[in-house]
């Protein structure tokens, strides 16, 4: 049997004597082992694009001929603009633009709180905010969503959460691993809940336009003064490989982060600009984002009449996102059915441990049809050998 990576066993790592990080476990998992199975349902975004797809010929023969300097490094004024157009309201000056979604949390964060700040982090969640804000020292503190309740806000939890004070509170919509799309009223109350501390409200949009059975998400930019959004080119628009997120808040943020960016990256590839500039102009923006939610409809449904054929497991059907979050009932941890499945069928899906939630494997629907169908007969087969269907 295969075991699992050595940095694996050990869960967190030192640099000097001060900052201590804890092993990011999806992404660790993910670098060591989505290159090595046959299917790959670790992915949350929707297969991607080609530039042909994307760009005209003559645009993309062009690129042949550009210099490689370094460009605009906080982004091409043509960029800028292009992504503010997807937020009412912003402006080109509203909009840094990094390296990935990453990037814009982490030189977001750095940019508002300080070492022993308080920030509420809503879980399950992709787990960067809670592992990188301890590592930094701030005091990172998890609020559940309900689950029996479509992954909304519990007030009285929040409410509690807050008392005392609170810097900021960071929470993703659409939800990841859940797909979940937060209702008008868990809206409210986070912005009740933010406006009320003076916090700064922080909200990952990045499968925003990815919806499955749902208009667009509305976005938070906008609604009170202290959003911030960071979102990127990786899941909805179908580029993970040009590594294109940003940050869009108020001047003051993005200035102070853009600081901290000096630091860290400088900035994005000027090729990776070039393209994410061809993506985000409206007229193209609207038709990748309709190919990938004809690919994310296709694929919940047989993810739904998978489930609706098996007595142990269930799931609240995404209503965006390239995800499906999948609940079993029966006892074997989630990251010892994720190695084993992929061990035993060369198929790699995300353990529900690693977003803090046990019982439960989080599943690709962005993928290839084909490898879906083929995915979930051989976790059928899996499950047979273990008398577990």
């Amino acid at each position: 049997m295969v075991r699992p990576h050595a940095a694996l066993e050990r869960r967190h790592f030192r640099i000097g004597a001060i900052v201590q990080f804890d092993t990011f476990l999806m992404e660790r998992n993910q670098t060591l082992f989505e290159n090595g199975v046959e299917i790959n349902l670790t992915e949350s975004g929707v297969h991607p694009c080609t530039i042909e797809e994307i760009m005209p010929a003559d645009a993309a023969q062009a690129l042949l001929r550009l210099p490689l300097g370094y460009g605009w490094t906080d982004g091409r004024p043509d960029l800028r603009s292009a992504i503010a157009s997807w937020y009412p309201g912003a402006l080109a000056s509203n909009v840094l633009v990094t390296n990935g979604s990453s990037e814009a949390t982490m030189i977001a964060l750095m940019a508002i709180v300080d070492p022993g700040d308080k920030v509420l982090f809503a879980v399950p969640n992709f787990m960067q905010v809670d592992g990188l804000g301890r590592a930094l020292g701030m005091n990172v503190q998890r609020l559940p969503l309900l689950a029996d309740r479509a992954w909304q806000i519990d007030p009285d939890a929040l409410a509690q959460a807050v008392e005392g004070g609170v810097k900021l509170i960071a929470a993703t919509n659409p939800g990841n691993p859940t797909g979940a799309v937060l209702s008008v009223r868990s809206r409210e109350l986070l912005l009740e809940a933010a406006r009320k501390a003076g916090a700064w409200l922080m909200v990952d949009e990045i499968y925003r336009g990815g919806e499955i059975d749902v208009a667009e998400t509305e976005t938070f930019y906008g609604s009170y003064e202290r959003v911030i959004v960071t979102s990127s080119l990786s899941k909805s628009f179908a580029c993970p490989g040009l590594r294109l997120g940003w940050i869009v808040g108020p001047e003051t943020i993005v200035e102070e982060a853009a600081k901290r960016q000096d630091y860290t990256t400088i900035g994005s590839g000027i090729l990776s600009q070039i393209v994410a500039a061809a993506v985000m102009a409206p007229e193209n923006r609207e038709r990748i984002l309709a190919r990938g939610r004809v690919l994310l409809r296709k694929n919940a449904d047989i993810v739904q009449s998978w489930i609706e054929k098996r007595n142990r497991w269930s799931w609240q059907r995404p209503a965006a996102g390239g995800m499906a979050f999948l609940h079993y009932d029966f006892d074997m941890p989630s990251e010892d059915l994720s190695n084993a499945f992929r061990e035993e069928e060369s198929v790699f899906v995300v353990a529900g441990s690693w977003f803090g939630i046990e019982n439960h494997i989080r599943i690709g629907i962005g993928v290839k049809t084909e490898h879906l169908v083929e995915g979930l007969a051989r976790l059928d087969s899996f499950l047979a050998r273990r008398n577990l269907v």
